[in-house]
């Protein structure tokens, strides 16, 4: 990542606090397995705070120091239990095989990650996928087609797992604001 676009994001994550979880994790927090939890691009924590307060362990994966340092504190108010973890996810993730028993990945897309996502997963365990749609960038950000999937293109990437939730379409926030989003809850196959 070059040193300017690692700069933007800290900047960016000085200033944020915390919101709402994305309402795909609010939804979707009791089908997923309980137990260790791994948030990747975790930002200053919306998901991950919202996780450890349904009792999940949650390791918060990002590459900005801001984002983490404010997840730290954060869950240190609350005393939760968020391990922040400083990584380069452009690079592949810095876990051991089979560590978690769910993984997230939000408003990140990252298609080469998608396997590594799958290899650091438990067998039974299940990743949240949600970002944004193609559509999405007809209607505001992001445009670049590199940060946006094709319509069914989540379905087909995650066709090495079991699908137990899919969706695509525009998803509608508290605040009015509607958004394109693919969504998808997927478990990792049992050996065998």
């Amino acid at each position: 990542m070059s040193d300017a676009r690692r700069e933007s994001w800290e900047r960016r994550h000085r200033e944020t606090r915390a919101g709402a979880p994305e309402p795909s994790v609010a939804e979707m927090i009791a089908m997923s397995p309980r137990g260790r939890t791994l948030d990747l691009a975790a930002g200053t924590g919306r998901n991950a705070l919202a996780l450890a307060r349904a009792g999940r362990a949650v390791v918060a994966a990002d590459y900005s120091g801001a984002a983490l340092a404010e997840i730290a504190r954060a869950a240190a108010a609350e005393a939760l239990r968020i391990e922040p973890v400083m990584a380069d996810l452009t690079a592949g993730l810095p876990f051991r095989e089979a560590r978690f028993d769910a993984a997230l990945n939000v408003n990140f897309l990252e298609r080469a990650l998608i396997p590594e996502i799958i290899r650091v997963l438990r067998p039974g365990g299940a990743l949240l996928f949600d970002t944004f749609l193609i559509d999405e960038a007809g209607a505001g950000h992001p445009r670049d087609p590199r940060f946006t999937l094709g319509h069914y293109e989540l379905r087909g990437l995650l066709g090495a797992m079991e699908l137990m939730r899919y969706r695509e379409g525009l998803v509608e926030y508290a605040s009015g604001r509607r958004v394109w989003r693919a969504t998808a809850l997927a478990r990792r196959r049992e050996p065998g």
